[in-house]
């Protein structure tokens, strides 16, 4: 799959907190296809405030938006990676959420 269609499969999930999808508001900035993986980055960290309020507040959103993601891209893609641009964080969705 090329990174245009992984794109065209992401703009299906919504930021819950604006309503927009997450391609269109510019929290997916780039999207790497290699052989045996995709790798997805989002800014979740740079949208954030560095305050301990903000980021426990915004924390729940952000999880809902990777779950959302694996939804959305599970089983049309093998192996991806959901990484923060800023801070190279991996994003992971709880076991149960991942059953799609």
């Amino acid at each position: 799959m090329r990174a245009e269609e992984v794109l065209e499969l992401l703009r299906g999930v919504e930021n819950p907190f604006t309503g927009m999808d997450i391609v269109s508001e510019g929290l997916v900035t780039k999207v790497v296809v290699e052989e045996d993986k995709t790798t997805i980055y989002v800014a979740f960290a740079r949208n954030t405030p560095v305050h301990p309020f903000a980021m426990a507040v915004n924390w729940p959103i952000q999880a809902r938006i990777v779950r959302d993601m694996v939804k959305v891209l599970g089983g049309k893609l093998g192996y991806f990676e959901i990484v923060d641009d800023t801070t190279l964080q991996r994003y992971y969705p709880l076991e149960d959420e991942m059953e799609v």
